[in-house]
């Protein structure tokens, strides 16, 4: 089955994650992680952070279903405000690896879309992530429209020759 991890990624940098506003006196603030690794905010882990530099996540707990991340350099509100979001990455190398039908949104992003016949459609420019399945969303002729990230409707990803096919379903673009 098609699948999707669901960190983005810069040509050397993954967003794993984007800060929100802080929680408390201590520096801890609300993350809003973008990965499917969660291991990439227990103790212990390194984070980049834009503008600000490296971060050791010094603690983590959930409150009211959100992530709370306490992180080492960062000690008082008045910190934690000026890390408010901030993106956080780690390096591209410390990418999980991926099974053989998986792929990362970045890797879609700008591939060619064609149909069955192989006629060129449109061309993927994002990819939305949600809990229930990925979408692509691809820009054609006749404005931007939304695929769900499926076999069923997406059978063929070619990330060498850059192009995926959707099937072949009347009204599907």
């Amino acid at each position: 089955m098609t699948g999707l991890s669901r960190s983005s990624s810069s040509t050397d940098r993954v967003v794993v994650g984007r800060v929100g506003r802080p929680h408390g006196l201590d520096g801890t603030v609300y993350v809003w992680p973008d990965t499917d690794d969660p291991r990439r905010f227990e103790s212990g882990a390194r984070v980049l952070a834009s503008g600000r530099g490296a971060l050791e996540v010094e603690g983590t707990r959930v409150h009211l279903e959100r992530l709370l991340v306490k992180f080492a350099e960062v000690s008082d509100r008045a910190a934690a405000e000026r890390l408010r979001g901030a993106d956080l990455y780690v390096e591209e190398r410390q990418r999980r690896p991926l099974g053989p039908e998986e792929f990362w949104p970045d890797e879609l992003e700008g591939l060619e879309v064609r149909s069955p016949t192989g006629r060129t459609v449109g061309r993927v420019r994002r990819v939305e992530s949600s809990d229930a399945q990925s979408r692509l969303v691809i820009e054609t002729e006749s404005g931007l429209r939304e695929v769900p990230f499926v076999d069923e409707l997406v059978p063929t990803v070619d990330l060498v020759q850059g192009y995926l096919t959707l099937a072949d379903l009347p009204g599907l673009l």
